[in-house]
């Protein structure tokens, strides 16, 4: 894999984070290294998309730090991140709606590439360059969206659920350009509840439960059993 261990592409040290004064994240900590793919498993309420928006710039963390291509970004704003070196899909706004397909594109650099990035998921985006995009469905939303993400030119890849609501087909595109991506040096943070999946494609794993990292490891051949059996014992479920 190329690359890999040559850099450390995102840290996240001791990040503290919630909303209107209630605690979500209680300190937080992992990295993610040139050539690798991490996933943070959790279900529903354990913290996945505070930790993502805290990342991404949405939430300023009250305490702990970020750290981004080497840089401090603590506190910065969301386009101040993307230009450090971050990518990123969102569950909860993975597009703007009320742009049409093509406007989106523009939006991230990619107007001239928008061939590339639609023909990601073959028939799927074929002459809707002018369609709204919240006329798409959510799925068409989260592959757009990914794709947009996958063909950035940045080095860092952070997808908050990306396989959800996608029908097998393109959860395995999505895979397989996950990990043509790592394989070229990215960094890529999966955030997911689908375990199977999200391990297929991983190198590290972290488990989130009540804001905290429970369990990390490597995502090796016994992963998903022993995964499944802290799930069982500590009630996070897939």
């Amino acid at each position: 894999m190329s690359d890999r261990g040559n850099g450390r592409l995102l840290t996240a040290r001791g990040l503290r984070a919630g909303y209107g004064g209630i605690a979500v994240l209680h300190g937080v900590t992992l990295h993610v290294d040139r050539g690798e793919t991490v996933t943070v498993l959790g279900r529903n309420g354990a913290g996945k998309t505070t930790l993502m928006s805290t990342l991404v710039g949405s939430i300023s963390p009250s305490a702990g730090r970020i750290e981004v291509c080497e840089r401090d970004m603590t506190g910065r704003s969301p386009s101040a991140i993307s230009r450090a070196g971050m990518a990123c899909v969102r569950q909860d706004q993975p597009l703007f709606g009320e742009l049409t397909v093509g406007e989106n594109l523009n939006l991230a650099g990619l107007s001239a590439g928008a061939d590339r990035v639609l023909g990601l998921f073959p028939g799927v985006f074929d002459g809707r360059a002018s369609q709204r995009a919240s006329t798409l469905s959510g799925g068409e939303q989260k592959m757009l969206a990914a794709a947009r993400c996958l063909c950035s030119a940045k080095p860092l890849l952070v997808l908050d659920e990306p396989t959800e609501g996608l029908q097998p087909a393109n959860v395995a595109l999505l895979l397989q350009y996950l990990t043509a991506a790592r394989d070229r040096g990215c960094g890529v943070l999966l955030i997911e509840q689908h375990v199977d999946a999200a391990l297929s494609v991983s190198d590290r794993y972290c488990v989130l439960e009540k804001g905290e990292i429970v369990a990390e490891g490597m995502a090796d051949s016994t992963a998903a059993k022993r995964v499944a059996r802290l799930m069982a014992v500590s009630g996070v479920r897939d």
